[in-house]
């Protein structure tokens, strides 16, 4: 009669089992999704299920029920099983195929965002050159009324300059 193992060694085992499984799954998720460390996610989840292989090995066969009634597969409830088992399969590669699609369009909007976001930081920087130079142009405009109003000083003091002047020539003259 073969060994059976204990419960607790059996709960240990299929804890183990788990986490090795999680392991695998999340680090091929994180290879379809291209994170950095994806690689050593898998690297360790495929060492743990080998290890959980090599458990299995040396671990007793769990025991068979021999009687009749409920433990006897007929044929097509074996193709059923694996039937359903191909179905299971497919919908998973469907669905991680669906996210590898979900992925590069996320990709795809996130290299738009980074190129709107350069865009954006584009048009600040000439928005701020757009205000030095409506600055600048608002001290032209300052300094060129200014001169505008010496200029008319100027010819004010040259029209009475002339003025005086003409009146000493005619002084002179004896006019």
């Amino acid at each position: 009669m073969a060994k059976q193992i204990s419960e607790r060694t059996n709960k240990l085992v299929n804890i183990f089992i788990s986490l090795g499984a999680a392991v695998v799954i999340i680090g091929a998720l994180a290879k379809i999704i291209h994170l950095s460390w994806a690689d050593w996610a898998l690297i360790v989840g495929l060492l743990t299920e080998a290890t959980i292989f090599v458990i299995y090995a040396f671990l007793p066969p769990p025991p068979v029920d021999h009687g009749g009634g409920g433990g006897n597969l007929d044929a097509t409830e074996l193709v059923h099983a694996l039937s359903s088992v191909q179905k299971t399969v497919q919908s998973v590669s469907d669905n991680l195929g669906m996210i590898n699609s979900s992925t590069e369009g996320l990709k795809n909007l996130n290299n738009q965002f980074l190129s709107m976001s350069k865009t954006i930081e584009e048009m600040n920087n000439f928005y701020g050159s757009l205000k030095e130079m409506s600055t600048s142009m608002n001290a032209t405009v300052n300094e060129a009324a200014r001169t505008k109003e010496q200029m008319t000083q100027l010819a004010d003091n040259l029209t009475q300059l002339n003025q005086v002047y003409s009146k000493m020539i005619h002084a002179m003259q004896g006019k």
